[in-house]
């Protein structure tokens, strides 16, 4: 029997990420929640500049909004977005929130997926190929993959940052990346890391003109492989119902936990 509860599962993946957050994010935690400023050069339609990222608190909403509210607006921005999952406390913030105008931005699902060594991972179509990003000219295609998979701005090169965090990580063997190929062409890339027996799978993109190819299940068949190479026995992620997540659900994922964003304004 599965030593991996739903509760668990949502545990270790935000433990994950909180400790992503790097010295690049504005960040305005408390005791009632914690606040972010994304970076520049993460911004994208799918991916706004100012988010809660979790709130539990007693005080009334009203407080903390206002008070989250100027944080958002002392940064030169007009709206905030609020995730609300399982474990946001009071359980009646969604409602406040759509009753202050709040619009779903986005909802994600959390899954979860245990391997081991007789996993069936799925194969990779013969038209494409996938590469480990190990140099400039594979970490080139992955940049450009982003850019237009996400629809980003451009800031311009960033290899001398990249390259670096890159070689590192695959020294280190708990990071890893891939870029998919199909005619030669950079078409989608997709990231995970190893910490102990986790394997957290994220930043999957395929660019618009190649989905529907395969190209998805390529990088995501290629990464659980390489998570369980080195020594994961359960893969977490993220992925939204309507792309990814399906694909996941038919690889072999369960949905342990769904979260809904919500956009207000704080002018």
């Amino acid at each position: 029997m599965s030593s991996w509860s739903t509760e668990k599962i949502v545990e270790t993946l935000w433990s994950l990420d909180q400790a992503s957050v790097t010295d690049e994010f504005l960040d305005v935690s408390t005791a009632d929640y914690r606040l972010l400023r994304y970076p520049q050069r993460l911004l994208s339609p799918t991916l706004p500049a100012a988010q809660v990222i979790w709130s539990s608190t007693s005080l009334p909403l009203d407080i903390v909004f206002d008070e989250i509210a100027t944080s958002v607006r002392e940064w030169g921005l007009d709206a905030v977005h609020w995730w609300v999952s399982s474990t946001t406390r009071p359980l009646e913030t969604e409602t406040y929130l759509i009753d202050r105008g709040g619009v779903v931005s986005d909802s994600i699902q959390i899954l979860a997926r245990e391997l081991d060594a007789t996993t069936v991972l799925g194969g990779v179509s013969n038209d494409i190929d996938v590469e480990l990003v190990c140099d400039e000219r594979t970490l080139r295609a992955t940049m450009d993959i982003e850019t237009r998979g996400w629809g980003r701005s451009s800031l311009g090169d960033e290899m001398d940052r990249r390259l670096p965090e890159v070689l590192e990580d695959l020294e280190s063997a708990t990071r890893f990346q891939f870029v998919a190929f199909i005619e030669g062409r950079p078409v989608s890339t997709g990231c995970c890391r190893v910490k102990g027996e986790v394997g957290r799978l994220y930043g999957a993109v395929t660019v618009p003109e190649f989905r529907s190819r395969g190209a998805y299940r390529a990088i995501l068949a290629t990464r659980l492989r390489q998570i369980r190479d080195v020594g994961a026995t359960i893969a977490l992620t993220r992925g939204r119902p309507l792309t990814s997540g399906h694909i996941l659900v038919k690889s072999g994922f369960t949905v342990h936990s769904e979260e809904r964003c919500y956009r207000l304004a704080v002018g």
